[in-house]
């Protein structure tokens, strides 16, 4: 593909109408350097306002896994959502959409124009920090869950801005990489799922990638805009992600829209002098303009207009959006195995139930972005919730396994400031004041400050912080104490430098506050005797700042053998293990996609003590699990949001079925993988073409079976899939029926899959699927429309999407291995 920079006009332009609701004739009454002005944010969250023709300003956030507060403060709570790849193992599009509606009606209440999400990146190579983001590894899988989440969001009027355009699939060198990808394989897999949520959910907004796509920085590829507005007639807004854009001219020429975060850096007043100069077309920012002005007719934030809600009767009350979070948890919890039926515990038959592992009393509810979500209340832990669930009925014992490896926030331990006060003491000082300009009162210590310290004033003026706090040892001994941010910072126990750390050189600016990177020192301390925490970070001033303090304290050794004790006299065990906060973290890659060795090891001893073993993963990535064989039960519980606890309970006892199938495949080895081992070559580039295929279709060419496979997951109970037929439609359409029993002994859900092969094709591909829900005994059919889209190829040569004349293949089942039908029509 090239990245022609052909001056856009845009579509839309004669729209006519009262000027303060049709955005055309609204930008006919402003000046063109007002018009260009427009181009940027005001903020780091919001738009400019143009009063002179109703314009108010749009608050926009950051959405795939909850709001996340625009001041980062942790006193503003929020939905904590399952993650993407949670909502992947549903193959549900209505517990999708139920998704997106609690996140759009939590929107709208608030006053939030616009969410940034999904996330419709894929899963390349399960090792990308960004994992739990991505729903799945098959663009099919992930463009109509994809679309479902918008269709919810959008229902309440609030605008969904799907991310990442495209190929951000990796962190390594994600400012400067360049994915070179074909053209086929950019339209057939990468670009598939924002057309579906573009073209097909009509999708208000796109941001485009931070990458460069075949050389050319995504925010400027002329070809790549053209598509996504010409060629599927999208009349949305594209952004920046933010500080993506590094230059004036291309950029607009190519068709982006609005630069974030705001105030502006290259595009905005720019614009205009770029026009006065003939190098850029008044029309190319007139049509910015109209795009941004028709999406706040949409919002409700163009004079005149209110918010297009489609779905007013579904609209989603915050007393019950948790219980659609837990449903959409348990819905997304995927079993693949199940020996000796141990799943579900009967509470009858239990004595004694022995909960094992660090994330059950220290789950991972979502993974690390630049922006953490936090929950309103209390989000009930694993070991909380289970406790509370069969405590009743026999004793619960819990013992963590492994000890802690890693700092943890300092606000999670017993600390108080030099008054008393629950919490740390935090004061923000500008220049070389010796009084500060704000003390504050907080119960976190991992900081993220965008552009202004409420209170205290802007971010970009040179200042200082000062964090005290009273920490109240609960052990003896040695205490690991660490603090880093985006200055110098120095960390004191009781006036003694314990640790230093340089302002780090920043590249990437939201990489940089995401990784929250700390150096540790060390102090011998002694239970019960109080010690004063001090960190103090010093700035010469920038657009975002950041500032984390840690702790690690001593643990008592023996744990991995208390663990097994407990094991060994329990009537079964739930061990539950995965990820801490910092494993899958934005603009960091992971090297391997097993757990940490300590959790393996805890794996394997319980399992040799007790048969009745169930390892519930917390972990929103493919988890390498050569230890599966050992265990009774398996259930990945991915990274579920704040329902976690609630969920896994029910799902434990059968309230609820764990009705998850595989979003992405397990293989054996990592190095079974096509993408295993590519690296960027000399000039930042990395080779998607010569990875493809990806997941399920490359293990299927090499002839690898899977640990666990694309689409795999048992429920509570048995199927049989009994026969199969397709039929062309009378709208040339083929309709694929497939019949389908539940054998079991529960009612549960099942998800018919249909992969379609071409003429002369050694790979099958997702073509179509459909759950069902069935009662012991009942049977039905199940049928899935493939359009003629289903069976197409790119083909490069004509510029177009073709079929294949003669037999394709069609075949049907429950996974991507477990195909018994086989089929064919003639195309």
């Amino acid at each position: 593909m090239t990245a022609q920079a052909t001056p856009r006009t845009g579509a839309g332009d004669a729209e006519v109408g009262t000027p303060e609701r049709e955005p055309a004739a609204a930008v006919a009454r402003l000046d063109p350097r007002r018009r260009a002005r427009l181009t940027a944010g005001e903020s780091g969250w919001s738009t400019l306002a143009a009063p002179e023709v109703g314009l108010s300003s749009m608050l926009m956030g950051d959405g795939p896994l909850g709001l996340v507060s625009p001041t980062f403060d942790e006193r503003e709570t929020a939905l904590l959502l399952p993650c993407a790849t949670a909502l992947g193992a549903t193959w549900d599009t209505g517990v999708v959409r139920s998704v997106g509606l609690a996140l759009g009606s939590e929107a709208a209440r608030r006053g939030y124009a616009a969410v940034y999400a999904p996330n419709l990146n894929l899963v390349r190579t399960g090792l990308s920090g960004r994992t739990f983001e991505m729903f799945s590894e098959d663009p099919l899988l992930t463009g109509r869950l994809g679309a479902a989440f918008v269709a919810g969001l959008q229902s309440q009027g609030v605008a969904s801005c799907p991310k990442h355009l495209v190929c951000n699939d990796t962190e390594t060198e994600r400012q400067r990489m360049s994915a070179t990808v074909d053209e086929a394989t950019l339209r057939e897999v990468y670009l598939r799922p924002f057309e579906m949520a573009l073209r097909d959910a009509g999708a208000w907004m796109v941001m485009t990638a931070y990458n460069r796509l075949n050389g050319v920085a995504c925010n400027a590829h002329a070809g790549l805009i053209s598509i996504v507005k010409d060629e599927w007639a999208w009349d949305g807004l594209v952004i920046s992600d933010y500080f993506a854009v590094k230059e004036t001219l291309a950029p607009a020429l190519a068709g982006l829209d609005l630069e974030m975060p705001g105030p502006a850096i290259y595009l905005g007043e720019r614009l205009a002098e770029e026009v006065a100069a003939g190098r850029l077309p008044q029309e190319r920012v007139d049509d910015a303009v109209i795009r941004l002005l028709r999406l706040a007719r949409r919002v409700g934030a163009l004079a005149g207009s209110g918010r297009e809600v489609s779905a007013p009767g579904e609209h989603v009350p915050a007393e019950a959006a948790p219980a659609v979070l837990t449903a959409a948890a348990a819905a997304s919890f995927t079993l693949v195995r199940n020996e000796g039926r141990v799943l579900p515990l009967r509470p009858e038959r239990l004595r004694r139930l022995a909960v094992i592992g660090p994330n059950a009393t220290r789950p991972c509810y979502q993974g690390a972005t630049f922006g953490r979500v936090r929950p309103a209340g209390h989000a009930a832990t694993p070991w909380e919730a289970v406790r509370d669930r069969f405590g009743s009925t026999c004793e619960v014992v819990y013992e963590p396994g492994v000890p802690r490896t890693r700092p943890e926030p300092l606000g999670a331990f017993p600390v108080t400031t030099p008054d008393g006060e629950p919490g740390v003491l935090l004061e923000h000082f500008r220049g070389a004041s010796a009084a500060p300009v704000l003390g504050e009162v907080r119960a976190d210590s991992a900081f993220i400050w965008f552009g202004e310290v409420p209170g205290a004033g802007p971010t970009t003026e040179p200042g200082s912080l000062r964090l005290t706090a009273v920490f109240t040892p609960e052990t003896d001994g040695r205490h690991v104490f660490a603090a880093g941010g985006s200055g110098e910072t120095v960390l004191y126990i009781d006036g003694t430098e314990i640790a230093r750390r340089p302002a780090p050189a920043v590249d990437d600016v939201m990489g940089q506050v995401a990784r929250a990177e700390m150096t540790p020192g060390e102090a011998e301390l002694t239970a019960g005797v109080p010690v004063t925490v001090v960190v103090e970070m010093t700035s010469p001033g920038a657009r975002v700042q950041a500032l984390t303090v840690g702790c690690l304290p001593p643990e008592p050794p023996g744990a991995l053998r208390r663990a097994v004790e407990a094991a060994a006299g329990a009537d079964a065990v739930v061990l539950v293990v995965g990820d801490v906060l910092e494993t899958s973290r934005e603009s960091r890659d992971m090297a391997s996609s097993a757990l940490p060795a300590e959790q393996a090891e805890l794996i394997r001893e319980v399992a040799a003590v007790n048969p009745r073993t169930v390892v519930v993963v917390n972990a929103g990535r493919p988890v390498h699990a050569p230890w599966a064989d050992d265990v009774a039960g398996l259930l990945f519980a991915w990274l579920p949001g704040q329902g976690f606890g609630t969920a896994l309970a029910a799902v434990l006892d059968g309230e609820l079925e764990p009705a998850g199938r595989m979003p992405v495949s397990v293989p054996c080895r990592d190095e079974d993988r096509s993408t295993w081992g590519e690296r960027l070559d000399a000039d930042l580039a990395l080779d998607y073409t010569a990875t493809e295929p990806i997941g399920y279709r490359h293990l299927r060419r090499s002839g690898l079976r899977p640990r666990f496979a694309f689409g795999e997951g048992l429920g509570y109970t048995r199927w049989e899939h009994r026969d199969a037929r397709a039929e062309r439609t009378a709208d040339g359409r083929v309709e694929v029926t497939v019949s389908v029993a539940n054998v079991g002994e529960r009612r549960g859900r099942e998800v018919v899959q249909v992969y379609v092969r071409g003429p002369g094709e050694r790979d099958v591909r997702l073509a179509g699927f459909a759950g069902v829900r069935l009662d012991p005994g009942e049977s039905a059919d199940v049928a899935i429309l493939l359009d003629e889209r289903a069976f197409a190829r790119w083909d490069t040569a004509g510029g177009g999407w073709s079929v294949a004349p003669g037999r394709h293949e069609i075949l049907a089942g429950r996974s991507s291995v477990e195909l018994p039908h086989s089929l064919t029509v003639e195309l």
